[in-house]
């Protein structure tokens, strides 16, 4: 078939964009002579140039702070708004206080607000989830309570695969974070009803408020029930200077992350860059992204008045969800794993990997990986992602364990404490190379897992398999084979 080409049809389109598309998806015939032609039009080695940073500032930076500034500005005001409520609800005594049924309804309310302005009628799915756990949670608890955890996620579960196959993939994807928190939150109260943790079942108003609370509804971070019923307490963590300083902090951190992944990964390495290079480019601003989320999730909380501890009448604003130091210069995947979301990894810990941990140390970490895939959605990638994750730190943490016995020092995954009976310390120059070099392959796992996430056209809907395996066979699945040589060599030592 022959097809005549306009030369002015080329001036429509960036010349990255048009590789990174040929490069990423998939194509027909015509569109295959389309651009076997633009590529012969402009050569077969592209030069790929550095925009001057105040163009960069005009077409990125400045659009990228602007939408996101706006976009968060109704949920900032519903979160302070309801910190005001919760501060003057709970000022007075007797007669003059608010009911806690009320506030528990406001944090309820302030959270329907914010789901609507970023989910719009598909909030409704959000709800009928709430709904119907909390029916389950009453009825379980009267006649099995010791039974709550177990059954609550069995049917939160089930709710999750339904939606993943009833549910448009682009409403699904958008609101599939949200609906994650709001699992976590649900099964984790479920869990402590049944062990007396928690003495007895939440008012409907209780339930609401802590699943619906404004300050997590969309971003999270997972708190735990006794974490939200510090809103009671707010005479003992009124306004401070040191809450001001942990919300305007977090809040500025979230938006250079949001910047660096969304402006400077692509104008610091181009496409020209070798193929790991890319890689570990791309990886690195799907993390940074993920810094976005939770650097504002922290804000947002913080702001609603949740997320501080008392230490000798002393209120401290600390809560942190993320250690990026970590995980752009990690020690070992175990602790790149562990940083990567602090409350879940808690959450997983308690809720998941100590309940499974009686069938074995292996079947309890893959266990751990299945169940956060399942809130994570059934997404092929996100599964292939943790479930590769479950297998690389388990290698890891088993092979490091042995070598630091065989070689009386301290390379295990995770740091060791000032006072072990290691003979060989971290200071001892092979010990810093061992660690050195493999953190290194740690990055080296980091890249090749984290380039799955790139922003193709298929992160609105979910990505599919041929996309991971495109880009994992684009590196010849190399992360995979060493992983594999290297649980080959534990098992040989």
């Amino acid at each position: 078939m022959e097809m005549d080409f306009d030369p002015e049809f080329y001036e429509d389109y960036d010349e990255a964009d048009l590789m990174r598309y040929l490069e990423d998806e998939e194509y027909g015939p015509e569109l295959a002579e389309l651009l076997a032609s633009y590529k012969q039009e402009m050569g077969s080695d592209p030069e790929y140039n550095r925009v001057p940073f105040m163009e960069l500032y005009e077409n990125c930076l400045h659009p990228t702070i602007t939408q996101a500034v706006q976009n968060m500005m109704t949920l900032l005001i519903m979160c302070l708004s309801f910190r005001i409520v919760c501060l003057l609800g709970t000022m007075g005594s007797g007669d003059l206080g608010a009911p806690p049924w009320f506030l528990h309804l406001s944090s309820a309310m302030f959270g329907i607000i914010v789901l609507h302005n970023f989910f719009n009628i598909s909030l409704l799915y959000l709800l009928v989830g709430c709904a119907v756990a909390y029916i389950t949670l009453t009825v379980t608890s009267v006649y099995w309570r010791h039974l709550c955890g177990t059954t609550v996620s069995i049917v939160i579960g089930v709710y999750i695969i339904v939606c993943e196959f009833l549910i448009d993939n682009t409403t699904w994807h958008m609101i599939r974070g949200a609906q994650m928190i709001l699992s976590m939150k649900i099964i984790s109260v479920s869990f402590d009803l049944g062990n007396g943790t928690v003495t007895s079942l939440p008012t409907i108003f209780e339930f609401l408020g802590y699943s619906l609370n404004v300050g997590t509804v969309v971003f999270g971070p997972w708190v735990s029930y006794q974490d939200y019923m510090t809103i009671l307490e707010q005479n003992k963590r009124s306004i401070s200077m040191s809450w001001v300083w942990k919300v305007v902090s977090s809040g500025v951190l979230s938006l250079v992350c949001l910047i660096h992944s969304t402006c400077f990964t692509q104008w610091l390495i181009l496409d020209s860059a070798n193929k790991w290079i890319t890689a570990y480019r791309d990886a690195q601003s799907f993390r940074f992204s993920h810094y976005f989320v939770s650097y504002i999730s922290e804000t947002t909380s913080t702001l609603s008045g949740l997320g501080s501890t008392v230490v000798e009448d002393q209120v401290l604003w600390e809560k942190s969800v993320a250690r990026p130091m970590s995980m752009e210069l990690p020690r070992s995947l175990v602790d790149v794993v562990r940083n990567w979301n602090l409350p879940m990894h808690y959450w997983l810990k308690t809720y998941v990997f100590k309940s499974a941990r009686p069938l074995g140390n292996f079947i309890a970490v893959l266990l751990t990986y299945a169940a956060s895939s399942i809130l994570h959605g059934l997404n092929f990638q996100l599964a292939a992602v943790l479930l590769s994750l479950g297998f690389y730190t388990y290698t890891e943490y088993v092979l490091r364990n042995k070598l630091s016995r065989i070689f009386n020092a301290c390379i295990q995954a995770r740091m060791c404490k000032e006072d072990c009976e290691h003979t060989y310390k971290y200071g001892h120059p092979l010990v810093l190379l061992t660690n050195l070099c493999l953190g290194l392959l740690s990055v080296f796992h980091l890249a090749y897992l984290g380039l799955m996430f790139d922003s193709s056209s298929e992160e609105e809907k979910g990505y599919t398999m041929s996309h991971t395996l495109r880009k994992w066979s684009a590196l010849d699945y190399a992360s995979h084979w060493t992983a594999l040589g290297t649980f080959v060599f534990f098992w040989m030592i």
